[in-house]
């Protein structure tokens, strides 16, 4: 007999039926684990028993389509993931399964791919969209990722929000937003130097000086950028500062007449 911890909870791998009696008298174990409904106690194909932790009738995996589309699901028991095919061999070998939460048996930890992946996937893609559209991150990640645990998906969307192909496709659905709109770099540009030309707030003229010098690169700062902020460019005035320019500009024009 095997155990292994899950959340706290052990779950066990008897070596045969004698042994499993002694816990379970009264259940029947099932003798096809392709068959089997979730939490039934299933041979393995090493002829150990084991029971069905979670089982699905399809398989949704976005990259390797063609591998799993004859299969009838998939099962997870504590030892390992296995698609539910006739070639499928299930066993109960823990060393052979170094993460019991995919189909592979090489790869150890896939939250280290999350770091390496330099691809964005469909999922992660959803998850952008969602930010963008206004979804707080949390919710964003939940919707995308159809996870039911707000800690999880917490954690989760803040590590997906520091990598570099997450924000870029965020940056880039913000762009393909604003120029929908009808805001470019053009329309930025003379924005802030409608902000320095018009406005009676020497703070408000310097500041626009500055993102201009940024934008245009005279500035002394070093920024290395691939595209303007088009969210952050006017962050740093307030809606009322905005409009008394444009207020500004409206009464010189007039005065000039």
């Amino acid at each position: 007999m095997e155990n292994r911890r899950i959340k706290n909870i052990k779950h066990f791998v008897y070596d045969d039926l004698e042994e499993f009696k002694k816990d379970h008298p009264n259940t029947v174990v099932h003798p096809d684990w392709r068959k089997a409904d979730e939490n039934s106690w299933v041979y393995s194909d090493d002829d150990r028993i084991v029971q069905l932790l979670k089982v699905k009738k399809m398989v949704s995996h976005h990259s390797d389509t063609k591998n799993y589309k004859y299969a009838d699901g998939w099962v997870r028991t504590v030892v390992g993931s296995f698609i539910n095919k006739k070639s499928t061999k299930m066993d109960t070998d823990f060393s052979s399964h170094p993460n019991r939460y995919t189909f592979s048996k090489t790869i150890k930890n896939t939250s280290e791919r999350v770091h390496k992946r330099t691809k964005i996937t469909n999922k992660e893609k959803d998850f952008a969209t969602n930010v963008v559209v206004g979804m707080g991150a949390l919710d964003a990640y939940k919707n995308a990722f159809k996870e039911e645990s707000n800690q999880k998906a917490r954690k989760k969307a803040t590590i997906l929000l520091k990598q570099e192909r997450v924000m870029e496709e965020i940056q880039k659905s913000v762009l393909d937003v604003a120029k929908g709109l009808g805001i470019d770099h053009e329309y930025i540009l003379g924005k802030l130097k409608h902000l320095a030309d018009y406005s009676e707030d020497d703070n408000i003229i310097l500041q626009s000086a500055k993102e201009l010098g940024k934008i245009v690169g005279t500035s002394n700062n070093n920024i290395k950028q691939k595209e303007v902020g088009l969210m952050g460019v006017f962050q740093g005035f307030s809606q009322e500062q905005l409009e008394g320019a444009s207020r500004d500009q409206k009464q010189i024009e007039g005065e000039s007449k």
